[in-house]
């Protein structure tokens, strides 16, 4: 065989295996791949036409059974699905839970993933580490977050104008606001009981939580120790428990939302998520960043999320649909114009920030850098009501603050010490 005879026939050959392995790919990027999608949003018709419709277009090949359960069911349902070896591929994941469930090995770290494809300067890290396990800072992610939430101070222009009171800027410390509470309140008809409220002090979780780290206290220490009944914990609680019994500036119960809008209270802590809520009120409105207490500034911000189940045969194909959903640059039905997207570009375009609107969105986006999930972990929905009793005497003036905070945190060392169902 001549050289130049041999040498074609090698060339045809390495020519016949590229082109066996181009038309193999092909055929396995052609391969249907059939994910479960399983999650609390029950408004199906949201989800379908503007996440998985979309992203099929661009994936055809993937194709999405979609199933929603109400949040009440959705873990229970989940964790029947796991036990029977029946797993979804990608489910919404709450903060409450994904501390347990990663313990018990049924998520999939997707750190990996995070690091391979994305860019972390195009997403805000601060919600991510409620995502994080066994360490919230230090940790791997378990779940990919798609928006999140944060706690602003919101505030009733219209009252602070009629009684000539400065707004709330940065400068501001929760001294300030106790200040400014005193200067708000109204007694209109002179019966003792006042007719606008100066601040919504609340022990809601919310609410609650930044006030005590804000003073240096904690719910739970880094390893899972209950101190909310330590010194600057209570410190925070007596803070607030002043403005109810001593100042008379704060109601002892009741609902800030309900408050806000009938302009009867001046400003409180509430969730970026209820603009929409406030936005049919007629008054002047706005928000601003949480104060900075004696030791920091700390704004509660936790995301809604995604994961994939360890046992989905599926993971790339997965992620491939969460990484698309992450990094739409248009605004979207289900996380709308209410939470914050995960994804900077979208936060920060024009289409979200809505400038023509209330409330000034650069100011959440700035209480972003503040942003902490704070003790959502471990085993968070069993504990966190157990609050609702004693702190409700104690803001009754029924019950002293390191008494009530006392049965609290006995309260979450009890089911902190059970075994986990």
């Amino acid at each position: 065989m001549s050289w130049m005879r041999w040498r074609h026939m090698v060339v045809v050959t390495q020519m016949a295996v590229v082109l066996a392995l181009v038309l193999a790919a092909h055929a396995m990027a052609a391969e249907t791949v059939k994910l479960r999608y399983f999650t609390w949003a029950t408004n199906a018709s949201i989800i379908i036409e503007d996440w998985i419709e979309p992203f099929q277009k661009e994936y055809p090949h993937i194709e999405i059974e979609y199933e929603a359960v109400p949040f009440a069911q959705f873990h229970e349902k989940l964790l029947t699905y796991c036990l029977a070896g029946n797993p979804p591929d990608i489910v919404h994941i709450s903060v409450g839970y994904v501390n347990e469930f990663a313990r018990r090995g049924l998520l999939v770290n997707l750190q990996p993933y995070f690091n391979r494809d994305m860019n972390p300067n195009d997403y805000f890290l601060e919600p991510m580490s409620a995502m994080r396990y066994p360490s919230q800072t230090s940790g791997d992610l378990y779940g990919m977050p798609f928006a999140f939430v944060v706690t602003p101070l919101y505030y009733n222009k219209t009252i602070f104008d009629r009684r000539g009171v400065a707004y709330p800027d940065l400068n501001w410390e929760w001294n300030d606001v106790r200040a400014a509470a005193r200067k708000l309140v109204e007694d209109i008809n002179g019966d003792g009981t006042p007719d606008t409220w100066g601040y919504f002090a609340s022990y809601g979780y919310s609410s609650l939580e930044p006030v005590i780290h804000s003073f240096g206290g904690r719910v739970l220490d880094e390893d899972y120790n209950v101190v909310v009944d330590q010194p600057k914990a209570v410190e925070a609680v007596k803070f607030l428990v002043d403005m109810v019994l001593h100042d008379r500036t704060a109601p002892s119960s009741g609902s800030f939302s309900t408050l806000f809008r009938q302009g009867k209270v001046a400003m409180g802590i509430d969730l970026n998520s209820n603009i929409d809520v406030y936005r049919q009120e007629a008054f002047d409105w706005d928000v601003a960043v949480l104060p900075k207490g004696p030791e920091k500034r700390v704004v509660r911000a936790w995301p809604d999320s995604f994961a994939i189940m360890s046992g989905s045969p599926h993971v790339e194909a997965a992620w491939t649909y969460i990484r698309f959903v992450t990094s739409q640059m248009k605004m979207d039905r289900y996380i709308g114009d209410r939470k914050i997207p995960v994804y900077k570009p979208l936060a920060m375009s024009r289409e979200w920030l809505q400038q023509d609107m209330k409330p000034n969105k650069q100011i959440i986006i700035q209480s972003v850098q503040w942003g902490d999930p704070l003790e959502f972990r471990p085993r968070w929905g069993e504990w966190t009501d157990l609050r609702n009793a004693p702190m409700g005497a104690v803001w009754r003036g029924q019950l002293a603050p390191e008494y009530g905070l006392k049965q609290w945190a006995d309260g979450i060392r009890a089911v902190l010490s059970s075994p986990f169902q």
